[in-house]
């Protein structure tokens, strides 16, 4: 392959924003700072964060850490690094844990649940007793082929060092120090005790030595205060209970059975206590449960440490003769000797500690608020790349992340035509709980709505739903109505990409699936496979006193109103997006968005939305139209825009001047302040006289979209709203905009 670009480590033509995203990278890789970058569909993020980042590590001897969500994002760095291959020199490899690993772990049940130390003894102990006789010491010219040619899938590699008798874990851990850029899960840079070990094979221990490229950013907050949250829940405690002998003591006197039981009393009698009909949990301000034992047991927090210390000792005791006796797993006395330490440890303002009541029975829940932990560590990496198609706003992440103060925020549209993507909301129905129960016919104007919709088109669609009980809810409802082929995430994963599959293999469809899951995120829908997106409802994080808490806490860091808006809105909108996204992947795809509740309105800058009061009959109309207006040119499909605006439809046929503007009616912000008796709107521009202003721009050798958004942002930090060039304000409204 040739060289194809002005940088050493791009293999494809550039397009669009792609040469600007890979010198701001390394400019800012360079002077040892972050990047918080958006860029659209079509924009490349993989391969150009690559080749941004590898024009600044290459020559400095850096490892290039490629944190991802899933593994297919993994292998979707192994494919970029074999097309770089074939101008520069590189090498990659896909890391896993030892538990997806192992082939001898690989099907034990549970085993994500196993700490990495208990994994680690349970490897020890079958290479011991020879149960495990694979090879530890890879041959090297293998490994560089791997590495250095081919480029293997996590499931490739695996397979190869299988057939050769290699450890695929061992296998990998040799490479660590040897590879340009290592593609890792989250939990590589979320979990301490598994960062330091990876580290100290991947650059001797020092976060200086590396560069760390964070991909579906808009995922990596949520995902480290889920990692440092932890519950203990009734099965746990049973099964230690069950697992204890009666001459294990915590302390003189104090059995381990009776001190567990007499815990876990005093957990039911909170729960029976504060928890009352219709409400599913208590928040535990500063004494909790473990008050309690230091009182039945004349305890002071001291003597408490001690008696928790014990437990987990007994527990690893116990853990290390199962493995002994060839059972594998971790002991519950462990297991919940190590959560009742992070419990009793966890009273402070980093956690909200709370008891829970569902189906299976109580449940203590230590939710984190604070990633003091994965700050701290993302402050000591002198450069990083933090990326996703839907980070917006960029200051909020920069600011929930706690990076530093340098750290540069960047947007980068897609080079798809934008108006091959409408979206709509309603303006006649909506999802809001206290709507839905004053008013008994609205969630039969909502499942009509849907169904409505899904006739409207023979297109494949997808309809989200923000929660498995909505989505249960209209279930029996919609079944009846919908004529097409339906097809339903059931939360089996299993059973759900068999679905999915077959969704995606056909056509006239429609799937019922939950929004902010891997369908909603993680799958690309190109083509026909997705032409029709229905949102039911903003899918706002649900109420619960760890969204207060959170709430709370960040209105006291960023001002009154910022904890709602960082910690409920922005991820709804984000999630929007993301599902919204899915039905455009190349620049020849086209697709229609409703969103079915009129607190959209709230966000129709953030999502590029237009109210319509019948969207069925807009959704009918737009798809009429693709079906009937698109020619052939060029061997590309051109697809006639269509006016944005559902009611009215614009009568003039020519293209509007760009002076012209139209008139919206009075809206009202979620605020309560009204917005002005009218708000000028500008038309966007279509067809030749826009070519013709992006031309100008293109001249001068950036991309125009990019231009815009560079006068917008200055060249250092540039976090927070600003107006367009001209002084003219944005469209519509956004997140927390308490003044338009």
């Amino acid at each position: 392959m040739g060289k194809t670009s002005e940088h050493p480590f791009m293999p494809y033509v550039p397009r669009g924003c792609q040469d600007d995203i890979i010198k701001d990278i390394a400019r800012t890789l360079d002077e040892g700072r972050h990047i918080v970058l958006e860029s659209g569909t079509g924009t490349g993020k993989t391969i150009v964060s690559l080749a941004g980042a590898l024009e600044h590590a290459k020559p400095r001897g850096k490892r290039i850490v490629y944190a991802t969500r899933t593994v297919s994002q993994s292998d979707q760095v192994m494919r970029e690094l074999k097309a770089i291959r074939g101008i520069s020199e590189v090498s990659g490899i896909v890391v896993t844990g030892r538990g997806r690993s192992c082939p001898k772990m690989r099907g034990i049940q549970g085993m994500d649940s196993i700490p990495p130390h208990v994994q680690y003894a349970m490897c020890q102990e079958m290479r011991r007793t020879g149960r495990c006789g694979m090879g530890q010491s890879p041959d090297p010219a293998l490994m560089a082929r791997l590495c250095d040619e081919e480029f293997p899938t996590s499931g490739e590699f695996d397979r190869i060092c299988s057939e050769q008798g290699l450890c695929p874990y061992e296998a990998r851990r040799s490479m660590l120090g040897r590879t340009d850029v290592v593609a890792v899960p989250y939990a590589y840079v979320l979990s301490k005790e598994i960062r330091d070990y990876f580290l100290a094979g991947v650059s001797d221990g020092d976060p200086g030595g590396m560069t760390l490229i964070i991909d579906e950013a808009h995922n990596f907050a949520e995902h480290a205060r889920e990692f440092e949250s932890f519950a203990i829940d009734s099965k746990l405690v049973k099964s230690a209970m069950e697992s204890c002998k009666d001459d294990m003591e915590v302390m003189p006197g104090i059995s381990l059975k009776g001190f567990i039981g007499t815990f876990w009393d005093r957990v039911r009698s909170e729960s029976m206590e504060n928890i009352g009909l219709g409400q599913s949990e208590h928040m535990f301000r500063k004494e909790g449960p473990e008050t309690w034992l230091m009182e039945r047991f004349s305890m002071d927090r001291y003597k408490l440490d001690i008696a928790v210390s014990r437990m987990a000792e007994i527990g690893e005791a116990e853990t290390a003769a199962m493995i002994e006796g060839g059972k594998p797993g971790a002991s519950p006395i462990e297991l919940l000797g190590v959560k009742l330490k992070l419990w009793c440890d966890g009273a402070s303002e980093r956690y909200v500690r709370s008891v829970r009541v569902d189906s299976d029975g109580e449940y203590l829940r230590a939710a984190c608020i604070d990633i003091a932990d994965v700050s701290d560590f993302l402050r000591s990496v002198p450069g990083a790349v933090h990326m996703s198609g839907t980070l917006h706003p960029l200051d909020q992440y920069a600011r929930v992340l706690g990076l530093p103060d340098t750290a540069r925020c960047r947007t980068y549209p897609s080079p798809f035509p934008p108006e091959n993507r409408k979206v709509i909301y309603s303006t006649k129905v909506t999802t809001r709980y206290s709507v839905l129960k004053n008013d008994p016919t609205m969630t039969d104007r909502i499942c009509d709505s849907i169904v409505r919709l899904c006739e409207a088109s023979s297109d494949n669609t997808m309809v989200f739903f923000t929660s498995y009980s909505a989505l249960r809810t209209f279930r029996p409802r919609i079944e009846k109505h919908v004529s097409r082929p339906s097809y339903w995430e059931d939360g089996d994963a299993k059973s759900t990409l068999k679905s999915l599959k077959e969704f995606k293999s056909k056509k006239g469809g429609v799937f019922f699936s939950v929004i902010g899951g891997s369908v909603a995120e993680g799958i690309d829908f190109p083509g026909d496979e997705l032409r029709f997106v229905i949102i039911v409802g903003i899918p706002y994080t649900p109420p619960s006193c760890e969204l207060d808490a959170v709430s709370r806490k960040l209105d006291e860091r960023y001002g009154e109103g910022k904890g709602w808006a960082y910690a409920s809105e922005v991820p709804a909108v984000r999630r929007m997006n993301q599902a919204i996204g899915r039905m455009i992947r190349t620049e020849t795809d086209s697709g229609l968005a409703v969103i079915l509740d009129s607190r959209a309105y709230r966000y129709e800058r953030d999502l590029d939305a237009v109210p319509s009061d019948d969207p069925m009959s807009y959704a009918r109309r737009f798809f009429s139209r693709r079906r009937h207006l698109r020619t052939r040119r060029d061997n590309v499909i051109t697809v006639p825009p269509m006016s944005m605006h559902a009611e009215p439809v614009l009568s003039a046929v020519q293209e509007p001047p760009a002076s012209r503007k139209l008139q919206v009616p009075l809206l009202r912000s979620p605020f309560g302040r009204r917005l002005g008796q009218q708000a000028d709107l500008p038309v966007r521009r279509h067809g030749a006289q826009g070519r013709a202003s992006g031309a100008q721009d293109h001249q001068g050798g950036r991309c125009p979209f990019h231009a815009v958004r560079a006068a917008r942002m200055p060249d250092d930090d540039h976090r927070g709203h600003t107006q367009r060039p001209g002084g003219r304000a944005p469209r519509g409204h956004g997140i927390g905009d308490r003044n338009r």
